[in-house]
């Protein structure tokens, strides 16, 4: 079977995630993977569409189309299948308030889920939003690397308590949430805060340490942590997260701990893979707790690993999305 992939743009996590990363185990399910960013320009992607043809399936990953877009790759190709993994119904970043709508991005969305003959989402809550439009819903969640990752060496006892934070600089308001938690225990307990970033972060009061991200050493240094943080805000476009943070953290068995919002306390489990808050202040208690007990750190931790490793891990993510291709 051939299948060809778009994906919105080579530098996006979720292209990596969702299409790069699964095409060994794509291809090694018989299927002849091809893989094209989508155009901006509209001669070629009235080429795009004629070439659909060729194809038996094509995977949309993520873009929105307009409705004429949508029509005609409809039109065009045999098969569709549609995956996302974020909210992209709605804004990301509202302008007033908690206002998160956007009639353009949900016309462009009713479209492109309606035209699809599946929809893969990456949790059960963006699966909800597909299925108002369409009754051929799957969910898939992400995978991560996790054979070949560095482990966290729970032999070495660090002076300081690292906790870590993984992520896009547009998110570090995120992080920020917990700038007078970590200012409080800044007080009590020796602990830097690890940033992995595009951007750099100061907190007043917290030892930061600002590592510039790349995708060669990333996990490296999350392999350092004692703790993964993954704070959220609740709101609409949170809630539609895949948790990706926290499964990088398991992967590498460190210890997350992340706000109850979304799927979070789907994929860490509370008191079994990790710490599950659900306010800001949680975020103390749950921390001092893993200072205190480090023998705590390594239950979690290991139980995080075997976790990832039992069903997020990219082996069986990508099998899993071979066998529902296959499906179609």
């Amino acid at each position: 079977m051939k299948v060809l992939f778009l994906y919105p743009h080579e530098s996006l996590p979720s292209s990596r995630v969702r299409v790069f990363n699964l095409l060994p185990w794509i291809e090694k399910s018989g299927i002849r993977p091809a893989c094209e960013r989508y155009p901006g320009d509209i001669r070629q992607k009235v080429k795009l569409f004629i070439k659909c043809r060729r194809y038996d399936l094509v995977f949309l990953q993520k873009k929105l189309l307009t409705p004429w877009e949508a029509l005609l790759l409809r039109k065009m190709a045999k098969r569709v299948v549609y995956d996302f993994d974020d909210a992209v119904y709605i804004r990301d970043h509202p302008e007033r308030g908690d206002d998160y709508r956007s009639l353009s991005r949900y016309i462009k969305f009713l479209f492109t889920v309606k035209g699809a003959d599946l929809v893969i989402a990456g949790n059960r809550i963006l699966a909800g939003e597909a299925e108002r439009l369409n009754r051929r819903v799957v969910v898939l969640p992400s995978g991560v690397p996790a054979s070949d990752v560095p482990q966290k060496d729970y032999q070495r006892v660090n002076s300081e308590f690292i906790l870590g934070w993984v992520g896009g600089g547009g998110n570090l308001h995120h992080l920020e949430i917990l700038e007078n938690v970590l200012r409080r225990l800044s007080v009590r307990y020796p602990i830097q805060m690890y940033v992995l970033s595009d951007r750099s972060l100061q907190m007043d009061g917290v030892k930061v340490k600002n590592i510039p991200w790349d995708l060669q050493t990333e996990t490296h240094y999350i392999a350092l942590f004692d703790a993964g943080l993954m704070p959220l805000p609740k709101n609409r476009w949170t809630e539609g997260k895949c948790a990706y943070k926290a499964l990088q953290y398991m992967a590498a068995s460190v210890v997350p701990v992340v706000s109850d919002v979304g799927i979070n306390r789907d994929v860490v489990r509370d008191g079994i893979e990790g710490l599950v808050v659900r306010e800001p202040e949680g975020f103390y208690q749950a921390i001092e707790r893993l200072i205190l007990d480090r023998n705590l750190c390594r239950s979690l931790g290991q139980n995080a690993r075997k976790r990832v490793l039992k069903e997020f891990s990219l082996e069986v993510v990508g099998q899993r999305l071979a066998d529902i291709l296959n499906s179609i």
